[in-house]
């Protein structure tokens, strides 16, 4: 009786333990009620891994939403695709040069548009040589 009840609770104690959330860091009791995993540090950060773009380009059935940093490129990347189409979409807000600040726009040819657009994309179309804004479904010359 005493190993049923043992097998029981070890059983029990496994099959919470699938749903539970990770914490690492310096207060591993105070973890976001929205969040599967935190990382805190007052001095260490998040590596993403680093990969170049053959080797990303390599990648078997990546999924949507994995996130690297394109050695190439110095860029962060995101899988927006699917795992069977990957479409990478990089990710940089500003780009900080000798004190100068700059937005980074996506950059690319018509093949090369968001599959699925929202209003108030922007982007420097290469094969129109002008930048351009998604609107009302279409992309539209702000040239």
């Amino acid at each position: 009786m005493k190993n049923s009840i043992l097998l029981l609770f070890l059983f029990t104690g496994l099959v919470h333990s699938t749903f539970a959330q990770v914490k690492i860091g310096n207060n591993a009791d105070n973890i976001k009620s929205s969040s599967l995993l935190e990382l805190e540090s007052p001095d260490k950060g998040l590596l993403i891994t680093r990969l170049t773009t053959e080797q990303i380009n390599a990648i078997q059935n990546p999924a949507t939403g994995l996130l690297i940093y394109n050695t190439d490129l110095n860029l962060l990347q995101v899988n927006i695709g699917t795992e069977g189409t990957p479409q990478w979409y990089n990710i940089a807000i500003t780009h900080i040069t000798d004190n100068k600040e700059a937005i980074l726009l996506p950059v690319g040819t018509d093949a090369d548009r968001p599959a699925s657009p929202v209003d108030g994309m922007l982007r420097y179309n290469t094969s129109l040589s002008e930048f351009e804004k998604y609107e009302n479904g279409n992309w539209i010359s702000l040239e």
